[in-house]
C-alpha cells in the first residue's frame, strides 16, 4: 500500500481542526468563560450521553465498512487463484483446446489490470472476454475419462471465477447510504459542539482538547470514507493478486 492515505488524511484533519478552534475563539470571546461554568454540569451530562450514542454508531460503522473491504480483497483473491488454476488445468485438454482457452484467460487478465481496474464504469467488452472463455470450453473434445476429470473440475472453477466476478462487481458498487452519511457528519458536528458550551480557565487546554476531539472524528470520518470506496479510495484495494499471477499467463511459460 502507498502513502497516499496520509496527505489526503491531512486535507481532512487539519481544515477540520482548524475550523473547530476558529469557532471556539469566535464562541469564547462573544460569551464570557464565567456565563459557560454555569451550565458545565448540564452540558458535561449531555455531552456524554451524545458521545456514547455517536461512539457507538461510528464504531459499527467502522466495523461493517473494514469487513467489506476485507470480503472484497477475499474475493480478488479467489477471482486471481480461480483463473490460475483454469489456466494451469487447460494443459490436460487436447493442443488446439489448450491454446485457445489460455490465450482467452491470458486477454482477461490484461484486460482487468490495464483497463477495468479502478474504474466505476461498465465494460461491455469484459463480458464478451468471458463469453469467449465460456465458448472455448464448450468446444473441448472430451477424449477420454482423464480429460473428463478435468473438464468438470474446470467448469467448477469457472463457475466460481464468474462469481468472485460478480461480488467484486457487487463490492464496487455497495456504499453507505446519504442517509447514514448525514448522521455520521452531523453526530461528529455536534459532538465537537458541546466543546464550545465549556468556560475552561485554561483557553490553550480547551483548544488542545478541541483539536484532538474534532482531529480524531475527522480521521474516523475519513477512515469510513476510505474503506466505504473499496476501488476508487486513497487506500483502495490493489490488483495485487492478479500482479501476482500474472507471469503464470505468460505465453513463454512452460506449464503443462
Amino acid at each position: 500500500m502507498s502513502d497516499s492515505w496520509v496527505l489526503y488524511s491531512l486535507l481532512v484533519v487539519v481544515p477540520a481542526i482548524l475550523a473547530c478552534l476558529l469557532v471556539l475563539w469566535l464562541v469564547r470571546k462573544a460569551i464570557p468563560a464565567e456565563k459557560l461554568r454555569k451550565h458545565h454540569d448540564v452540558a458535561g451530562f449531555t455531552f456524554s450521553i451524545v458521545g456514547v450514542l455517536y461512539s457507538v454508531i461510528l464504531g459499527f460503522t467502522v466495523i461493517n465498512v473494514q469487513e467489506r473491504f476485507n470480503a472484497a480483497e477475499e474475493t480478488i483473491h479467489t477471482e486471481a487463484a480461480m483463473l490460475a488454476d483454469l489456466y494451469r488445468d487447460a494443459g490436460f485438454f487436447p493442443e488446439t483446446s489448450r491454446d485457445t482457452i489460455r490465450a482467452h484467460l491470458r486477454t482477461y487478465v490484461h484486460y482487468v489490470l490495464k483497463e477495468e481496474w479502478g474504474s466505476s464504469n461498465i465494460h461491455l467488452q469484459a463480458q464478451s472476454i468471458l463469453k469467449e472463455i465460456w465458448e472455448s470450453y464448450y468446444s473441448v473434445e472430451l477424449e477420454n475419462d482423464k480429460v473428463k476429470l478435468w473438464y468438470q473440475q474446470s467448469i467448477s472453477k469457472l463457475d466460481k471465477l464468474m462469481n468472485a466476478r460478480l461480488a467484486r462487481e457487487f463490492s464496487s458498487w455497495q456504499q453507505l447510504s446519504s442517509m447514514m452519511w448525514t448522521l455520521l457528519i452531523l453526530g461528529a458536528l455536534i459532538t465537537v459542539c458541546f466543546m464550545f458550551f465549556f468556560g475552561l480557565d485554561s483557553m490553550r487546554f480547551q483548544m488542545l482538547m478541541t483539536s484532538l476531539l474534532a482531529g480524531y472524528l475527522s480521521f474516523m470520518l475519513f477512515l469510513v470514507f476510505t474503506l466505504d470506496h473499496v476501488f476508487t479510495g486513497p487506500e483502495r484495494v490493489r490488483p495485487t493478486a492478479f500482479e501476482q499471477v500474472l507471469p503464470l499467463f505468460n505465453p513463454d511459460t512452460t506449464i503443462q
